[in-house]
């Protein structure tokens, strides 16, 4: 991997293949090696793949209260900077999705969101991510021991067992500290629905998400004027990077090369 130095802390990310810039930012409680299935095909559709550690994930730590959108697309900048990337597409999975949606307004990317949406939280969701840094606090491995299931669709829980408990794992490493901080971030993010008006975004959503229902997710579309281009992958939930990767490929190769 490599890394860049930004704002005191580093920051890794992985370049793989040549080709037309495709940027992959992972979601919560994640990393870069979520995309390590589909990276070896994107690359043999001839694509140069950048998958990065966000801050307070991975490789790449952060020391702060609260891990804004704000600050980790301004790390991903950092990133195109060096490398000299324009214009990308670049495919944000959940909290990359907000992530990716701040990046927007700083430079040229074509953006999908990925499991993920474009407006702020609720009181209600807020609450929730108040419980969620309180709970780290004490019981964080049993909070990411239960988070982590509930992200797929019930019906694709058992086949994916094997690949829930590595991501289990994986997310038990990061100190609860930066779970706190992240779970700020995402809280305080901003509402962006606006800018699906003046730009193409697309959305690849799973029928069945747990996390952001399909009959919200249409509806605030209905009230874009400028049409997203809009995949549903059927019954999927939250993550069809495991539970339908087949369909996800597809969908992104035809966003990539229309």
């Amino acid at each position: 991997m490599k890394s860049i130095q930004y704002e005191g802390q580093d920051l890794f990310y992985k370049i793989e293949g040549q080709g037309v810039p495709v940027v992959l930012l992972h979601g919560f409680l994640e990393n870069h090696s979520m995309w390590k299935g589909i990276t070896p095909v994107l690359i043999k559709m001839g694509c140069q793949v950048v998958s990065i550690d966000l801050p307070c994930h991975g490789n790449s730590r952060f020391f702060g209260e609260e891990c804004s959108m704000i600050y980790m697309a301004k790390g991903v900048a950092a990133i195109f900077n060096q490398e000299n990337i324009q214009n990308p597409h670049l495919f944000g999975h959940s909290m990359g999705g907000y992530v990716g949606l701040e990046l927007l307004k700083m430079r040229p990317i074509q953006l999908t969101l990925v499991h993920s949406n474009f407006w702020e939280d609720t009181p209600t969701k807020k609450k929730d991510r108040n419980r969620v840094i309180e709970i780290v606090e004490n019981n964080k491995n049993r909070f990411i021991r239960e988070a982590i299931p509930n992200l797929f669709a019930p019906e694709n829980r058992d086949k994916n067992q094997s690949q829930i408990t590595t991501l289990i794992e994986k997310a038990c490493q990061i100190p609860a500290y930066e779970i706190q901080a992240s779970t700020a971030g995402m809280r305080d993010r901003n509402d962006n629905s606006m800018l699906l008006e003046t730009n193409p975004i697309a959305i690849i959503h799973g029928e069945n998400d747990p996390i952001i229902p399909t009959e919200k997710l249409v509806a605030a579309l209905n009230e874009v004027s400028n049409p997203s281009p809009y995949f549903l992958i059927k019954d999927c939930g939250h993550m069809s990077i495991w539970e339908a990767s087949e369909t996800l490929i597809k969908s992104m190769n035809k966003l990539i090369f229309p």
